[in-house]
């Protein structure tokens, strides 16, 4: 059982940045606003990318520690995605909602005996395709302030999501 903590965001936040290659040369710069409560980690998945970990008071995030927020293109939101894409819907979203570009929906569904809150997009002009802006944490904030809190903060990383070609 993994410990349990509230979730106390700071009164700051600060850019998370990084470039990724697309198809062919095409170099792209992604970057969102994340709460200071976040701190970058490495991750040693392939599937990860930009992850950060709920980590008060430290210089970096773990690897491995709840919740976490990230770019991800695992196959379970690759597959959420592609269903919204096609059908409209997302079988087992608890939530969902349509937006508007860069993202297509917004979700929150059980995810590997967790949460994910997530919005889904395409990446890099579409050379990464069925991707998430997630939000990891364990179903025990489902229905609390906390879980309010971690929502907060990815919708903010969410609203100041930037790509631009390099």
């Amino acid at each position: 059982m993994r410990t349990i903590r509230n979730i106390i965001p700071a009164p700051s936040s600060h850019i998370a940045e990084d470039e990724v290659y697309g198809d062919g040369d095409g170099r792209y710069r992604i970057s969102f606003r994340v709460n200071d409560v976040f701190r970058e980690a490495k991750s040693h998945a392939g599937e990860v990318e930009m992850l950060h970990t709920c980590a008060p008071g430290e210089e970096y995030g773990r690897e491995g520690s709840f919740p976490y927020l990230a770019v991800q293109f695992d196959d379970a939101v690759f597959d959420a995605v592609e269903e919204y894409k096609e059908s409209g819907t997302v079988t087992g979203a608890s939530e969902i909602t349509a937006l508007s570009e860069p993202f297509y929906f917004r979700a929150k569904m059980e995810y590997f005996g967790d949460v994910m809150y997530f919005y889904a997009m395409d990446c890099c002009d579409g050379s990464w395709e069925n991707v998430g802006l997630c939000m990891v944490y364990p179903e025990a904030y489902v229905g609390t302030e906390d879980e309010r809190t971690l929502m907060r903060v990815l919708d903010e990383a969410a609203e100041s999501y930037r790509e631009v070609r390099i």
